[in-house]
């Protein structure tokens, strides 16, 4: 049976810490050997037979170790097809075939057959270093997401295939096939323009499909709470201990716009008289920002705990703070408050349907956020002020919080000058 290894030839570094890559394939007790290049021994994994791409890198050596490894996930490819042919046909392969198996005649030729689920993986592992771990997570989805339209549909990508018809097979098997809504298909489509322009401008890529992507998402109501329902949600007491803490960590971020992962990563040395300085999960940005007295509050409670906030397990988190809107909603009058009826749209392709939901089922955590803003801005807070306490910074995204601001403000003004008669 042959087999194939990678390895760093037996011989002193060059000067720059390098030793010559050399792949080999055994066939019936010879060992037939190519010379791949020479790469730096500290960065060669020996078990994985893979280049690492730690921190240190520069960008160049980042993409040259990126490239390396490609290749040989290419010619490990290639020798697995090629084995299973010749098992399938029961023909013993000659080592002439085995010498022309290992033959790449240039990086552009490599480039043209770079497996696309190699370069993604690739794409994704070169992004870990300096993105957020849920923007890595969103870009596995999509690569799986990608696998299964493969499995299921039978449309094989290639970088050769990634064309119209491809774009329209997409679209057929989101809408009509798995029935997923057109918010997740918008966001399948920005990872996959971006990892296209990555691979464009390492030569994988040369084709403009990203051109045709409508990436934009289709708006949806900003659900909030309104100051009544905060404060009856912040004074309310609950009969277990778990809703209390829930409602109060919900409750911060209700007071100052800090982001789910902020806030449970909220740590003492974070907190000074009047402030909380932090480098935000996200966008790692580091922001100062002053604790209004509501927020204060919340924090005095805890000033025994090891850390400014309850810790607690964030996999029912979500749950936990519709059960504590639920509670509050029974002191809150048929359709008012937590009891008010939202109406739920479900955009699939050019389908809208639309279920009606009541507002307590229809709060996250990231609710608060909203609520943050939203009553920031109709208080007439500065919106610059407000971007610069973690409102979205572009306007398309600002857009739908001024457009609820505005709503609050003219109900604000028909309850008082427009009441007067």
């Amino acid at each position: 049976m042959a087999q194939i290894i990678f390895y760093l030839k037996s011989e002193k570094p060059d000067k720059k810490g390098k030793r010559s890559l050399i792949a080999q394939i055994s066939l019936e007790y010879k060992n037939i050997r190519k010379y791949l290049g020479k790469v730096r021994e500290k960065e060669w994994n020996k078990k994985k037979q893979r280049l690492s791409l730690p921190a240190y890198l520069s960008e160049l050596e980042r993409d040259e170790n990126i490239s390396t490894n490609i290749l040989l996930d290419e010619i490990d490819r290639r020798f697995n097809e090629f084995i299973n042919k010749n098992l399938l046909e029961k023909h013993n392969p000659t080592e002439d075939e085995i010498k022309n198996l290992l033959c790449i005649s240039n990086e552009n030729d490599l480039h043209k057959s770079a497996n696309f689920y190699a370069v993604f993986e690739d794409f994704i592992n070169s992004n870990k270093s300096d993105k957020a771990h849920r923007t890595i997570m969103g870009y596995t989805t999509t690569l799986n997401y990608f696998k299964t339209f493969e499995e299921k549909t039978g449309y094989k990508i290639t970088w050769d295939s990634l064309n119209l018809a491809f774009f329209d097979s997409l679209k057929t098997y989101h809408y009509d096939i798995i029935v997923k809504q057109t918010s997740y298909f918008a966001k399948v489509q920005r990872v996959l323009k971006t990892f296209l322009k990555w691979a464009e401008k390492r030569d994988y890529y040369s084709g403009k499909l990203y051109n045709e992507f409508n990436d934009q998402e289709p708006e949806k109501e900003v659900i909030y709470l309104t100051l009544d329902e905060l404060f009856d949600l912040n004074s309310f007491k609950f009969s277990h201990d778990r809703l209390n803490k829930t409602r109060d960590l919900f409750c911060f971020s209700c007071f100052t716009g800090l982001r789910y992962s902020d806030v449970i990563s909220l740590k003492r040395e974070h907190i000074i008289p009047g402030y909380y300085c932090k480098v935000q999960k996200k966008t790692s940005e580091l922001v100062k920002n002053p604790i209004n007295d509501f927020a204060q509050a919340i924090l005095d409670k805890y000033s025994e705990l090891e850390n400014p906030l309850p810790q607690m397990s964030t996999q029912k988190l979500n749950d936990y703070i519709k059960e504590c809107c639920r509670e509050v909603a029974k002191m809150h009058n048929k359709n008012e408050g937590f009891n008010k009826i939202l109406i739920k749209r479900n955009i699939i392709g050019s389908k809208v349907t639309e279920k009606k939901v009541s507002k307590y089922n229809s709060i996250t955590f990231h609710t608060a956020r909203k609520t943050f803003i939203t009553n920031s801005m109709a208080m007439g807070m500065n919106i610059k002020v407000i971007q610069e306490m973690g409102a979205p910074k572009r306007d398309k995204d600002l857009r739908k919080y001024l457009k609820v601001s505005d709503d609050l403000k003219s109900k604000a003004m028909d309850q008082t000058w427009n009441s007067i008669k």
